[in-house]
């Protein structure tokens, strides 16, 4: 068995397009819900109240948008871990989030993700992946498509301050 710490880094020569893992199964209940909603500090109360959300015209609760990385991860570090690596101990920030909704997400939705990593790219010597993700609701019916994308290597301090 080897200790994580002797695993080898996931670095940009082996990030591969392509390299995936196998979908995984996320119930967009109620209490992830709460518990998203409480710590995002997002106390909309079309997320946690019926009758409020149903006032407004929805048929239950809302689930709110910036779930999707929650119930559909990138699970990037499970991707590295299948190929026999491990993730990177400097910062990999965060460039880009580009999302596209086919249906809303219910209260109650099993959602099913696929993640890969879907591109890689050199700019003005900065490596970035982008990995890639749908997500599918208990039906098989496409839910939402996102990119993510990590500057890898040649990053700047500045680069990690928000």
């Amino acid at each position: 068995m080897t200790v994580e710490n002797e695993r080898p880094i996931y670095e940009w020569a082996v990030a591969q397009v392509g390299d995936t893992i196998a979908p995984a199964r996320v119930r967009v209940d109620p209490a992830r819900i709460a518990l998203y909603v409480k710590t995002s500090g997002d106390d909309n109360p079309i997320y946690t109240d019926e009758a409020f959300a149903r006032s407004k015209g929805l048929d239950g609760c809302a689930v709110p948008i910036a779930m999707a990385m929650r119930v559909a991860p990138t699970r990037r570090s499970v991707i590295m871990a299948n190929k026999g690596y491990r993730h990177p101990v400097r910062p990999t920030p965060f460039a880009r989030w580009q999302v596209e909704f086919a249906a809303p997400m219910k209260p109650g939705d099993v959602v099913t993700s696929e993640s890969k990593l879907g591109e890689k790219f050199d700019k003005r010597g900065r490596k970035y992946l982008v990995w890639h993700v749908k997500g599918s609701n208990q039906d098989g019916a496409p839910v939402l498509e996102y990119r993510s994308t990590n500057a890898w290597e040649g990053t700047r301090p500045e680069d990690t301050e928000r």
